[in-house]
């Protein structure tokens, strides 16, 4: 690093309102250069203008750090997970995860609104870097707050949002080759330009890289970001064409950063060689209102239709519960008609076997009636033969009695005349008496 290099970033952190007004463009080109690696966290400082308040926010910090936030599980979960393989943070529960944790946790704390949202300690962790965890809050403050970086961080990432739709279009009018190719295999900037946003290329990228991007980003505003995207897409864009849609997005997440790794100074030529004016970032911003808008109408009437189509599926429901209801009722009813047929053929089974046995036994009866009239009439004309028999020996006896009463009449006109006869009459009329009764 040159002397004239290492006297103007000292001029930048005495006479950083000076050097923004004069030489803004010189201030562009030592960028370029790069900033010396031990003035770096402070020169971050004075350009977010984090030192102006530095004593009441770092007293606000440390309040902070005795609150608990509701956030605490998860930001502990995801502090391996941030530069696991560099050494200030690779140790469990060491100073760099320490400062981490209390970085993160007193912000969550402070904005409760963003809370804590990944993407969030790899910035951090870059800051923690180049500064002591109380800077390094208050530059985040700044950064979210001063800088616009809050917008890609809240519940619907108003900002985030607006950059990918910034970066589309930019990306389609500076390099049409590429977002043809993307576009027709079907790679949308939120498929990877969102976590490059997220974590200002922090998450993949080389460091000594990402250590460029925040050099950009506190000397030219967050939408810088913008410039450094094109800038990778361009160094590779024949790689990018001739790749397919799973290869894209392995090459975005990871590899598209080589190509920089031994060349900073060129990487950050490259980005500012994009001229993006401020106006043009303001259409893009106003297109995007108007569109976000119209999306909002759209997912308003979406969420209309869809409440819409809850319900009557709800009703479907329970029309299907009541048909399936009903469809078992009717399984039930329909069983027991069956078994009410099964048991009248059954019955009418039984009843056609009892008409049978009752007409048999009607012809039973109907014979047995006739053969007890066959036999009654037999025996009315047995007793009206034995009766006439009766009657003719009755007229029989009839006429003996009346001879024996004349007989009796002599027997006692000559009863006188014999005891002997009439004892002999007397025996014979008691044998005749014996005999007709």
């Amino acid at each position: 690093m040159s002397l004239t290099s290492l006297e103007f970033w000292a001029k930048v952190i005495s006479q950083i309102d000076q050097v923004k007004q004069h030489q803004l463009q010189e201030m562009r080109d030592h960028v370029c250069i790069g900033m010396p690696p031990s003035l770096r966290g402070m020169i971050w400082q004075v350009l977010s203008k984090s030192r102006h308040n530095i004593d009441m926010v770092e007293l606000e910090y440390r309040e902070l750090l005795n609150g608990v936030s509701p956030h605490e599980k998860i930001i502990q979960r995801d502090l391996a997970r941030t530069f696991p393989t560099h050494t200030f943070f690779r140790q469990r529960d060491g100073d760099g995860q320490e400062m981490l944790f209390n970085v993160i946790k007193a912000y969550s704390l402070y904005d409760p609104q963003v809370g804590y949202c990944q993407g969030l300690p790899f910035i951090v962790g870059c800051l923690l870097l180049h500064m002591p965890d109380e800077a390094a809050f208050c530059v985040l403050v700044n950064l979210m707050n001063n800088y616009g970086l809050r917008g890609h961080f809240t519940p619907k990432m108003e900002l985030l949002h607006e950059r990918l739709f910034q970066y589309e279009e930019l990306l389609m009018r500076h390099l049409p080759q590429v977002h043809r190719h993307l576009d027709a295999q079907g790679v949308r900037p939120t498929m990877y330009a969102s976590q490059w946003f997220l974590t200002l290329f922090s998450y993949r990228c080389p460091l000594n890289l990402v250590f460029r991007v925040f050099d950009m980003v506190f000397t030219e505003g967050t939408s810088v970001i913008l410039n450094v995207a094109l800038a990778f897409m361009k160094k590779n864009l024949e790689t990018l064409l001739s790749l397919e849609f799973e290869g894209l997005l392995a090459f975005l997440g990871c590899d598209i950063f080589d190509a920089y790794q031994n060349v900073p100074s060129e990487f950050v030529k490259d980005a500012f060689a994009f001229h993006i004016l401020p106006r043009d970032l303001a259409k893009l911003s106003k297109r995007y209102m108007n569109k976000a808008t119209q999306d909002a109408k759209m997912q308003d009437k979406e969420d209309y239709l869809k409440n819409e189509n809850y319900e009557l599926s709800q009703q479907a429901k329970k029309l299907e519960k009541s048909f399936a209801i009903l469809d078992q009722e009717h399984r039930a009813t329909a069983r027991q008609v069956i078994d009410s047929k099964m048991a009248m053929a059954t019955a009418s089974d039984n009843n056609q076997k009892l008409r049978h046995e009752i007409s048999q036994l009607e012809q039973q009866i109907e014979q047995a009636c006739k053969d007890m009239e066959s036999r009654q009439h037999d025996q009315v004309n047995h007793f009206a033969q034995e009766n006439a028999q009766l009657v003719q020996q009755n007229a029989q006896l009839e006429i003996r009695l009346a001879d024996i009463e004349a007989t009796l009449i002599d027997f006692k006109l000559k009863y006188a005349q014999s005891e002997n006869e009439y004892e002999q009459m007397k025996n014979r009329l008691g044998q005749i008496r014996k005999i007709s009764g």
